[in-house]
């Protein structure tokens, strides 16, 4: 049985990552927009110019939700259609897709079509669609079953991520512009999480980005408990131009009795919010 599953570019994954014989992906871009300048987050963007053009740039960096046309066109030539969108807390993407999951169910009733919201991003996205993956080539699971699987994933996937660089948060007036230049000025590593139903929160402060980086691999640990159940745990880990550091997170995190980890570049969307040198990790 063949499946189709769409995403969107904040899942930090490519095309070639999980596409195979049973499965045909497809990403959705987000636009990011500097300035005036609108850019795709497609497989051509460069991330490392981006992040130059953010540093740049005066005004706050922001993002567009795909059209809902933009998913209805995959979803019409696709067949066992399961689409996986960041959080619906986070952004309008996940609308989109559930409109034009309306619009096909309308014109092909019969048509297997689900959309999830992922409650999270980045890392959490990919971790989702790497699982799915699972699901699908084992061969095991119906549609239906598939899911629901993915559906009780999505509320028992935890996301944290370390922030270096605050300079979008307060430009966003996410963060007060003093408190922020504090903890910039003062290199204080601010960690943050989701709070599995799609929202962010602060969760605590490092002195140094390595003390962050083992705060959140203890943080998982006690997440997930036992050694045989951190053993079969799948970590995703993504990065913005910072592979050091995703790979002392991955060492500290094996060192723990993880062992299925994943470690990824971000895309332009994650990168947009984890700004130069973040750190994303889902368990």
């Amino acid at each position: 049985m063949k499946y189709t599953v769409i995403s969107d570019s904040c899942c930090d994954l490519h095309l070639k990552d999980i596409s195979s014989e049973k499965i045909d992906f497809h990403i959705v871009p987000i636009t990011l927009i500097v300035g005036k300048e609108e850019m795709p987050d497609d497989e051509n963007l460069d991330t490392a110019v981006f992040l130059e053009k953010m540093k740049a740039s005066k005004v706050c960096p922001k993002t567009a939700c795909p059209s809902p046309d933009a998913f209805a066109e995959i979803m019409r030539r696709g067949e066992n259609v399961i689409v996986v969108t960041l959080s619906s807390k986070l952004s309008g993407t996940h609308q989109s897709a559930m409109i034009a999951a309306e619009m096909i169910k309308a014109e092909t009733p019969d048509k297997k079509l689900f959309v999830l919201d992922g409650l999270t991003a980045a890392a959490g996205v990919a971790k989702l669609l790497l699982s799915l993956t699972e699901f699908i080539q084992s061969g095991e699971f119906t549609f239906e079953q598939i899911t629901e699987k993915l559906t009780r994933l999505a509320t028992r996937t935890r996301t944290r991520f370390l922030l270096q660089d605050l300079t979008n948060l307060i430009k966003n007036g996410r963060m007060g512009k003093i408190v922020g230049t504090i903890i910039n000025t003062a290199k204080i590593k601010l960690i943050c999480e989701d709070n599995r139903a799609g929202e962010i929160k602060k969760q605590g402060m490092a002195l140094s980005t390595r003390r962050g980086l083992q705060k959140m691999a203890e943080m998982i640990k006690s997440d997930v408990g036992s050694y045989e159940e951190k053993e079969g745990a799948l970590v995703t880990i993504t990065h913005a131009h910072n592979k050091e550091d995703a790979f002392f997170l991955k060492s500290f995190l094996q060192k723990l009795g993880f062992n299925n980890i994943k470690v990824m570049l971000m895309r332009g969307t994650a990168t947009l919010y984890a700004a130069d040198k973040g750190i994303v990790v889902a368990c």
